[in-house]
């Protein structure tokens, strides 16, 4: 996924705003070794890939 993604998410209030989803990803992958142990298996099984 490219860093520039965006995904649109509606909140509860009903208006929609723009998440930087590619950036997150790559953020993530690139600090692993730091994100807490439970967060990372969260992510692993939303389906994240780390490499």
């Amino acid at each position: 996924m490219p860093r520039k993604h965006k995904e649109p998410l509606e909140l509860a209030d009903g208006t929609t705003v723009q998440i930087s989803l590619g950036l997150f990803i790559a953020n993530s992958r690139s600090r692993r070794a730091t994100i807490p142990t439970e967060r990372a298996a969260r992510l692993t099984e939303l389906g994240m890939r780390w490499e």
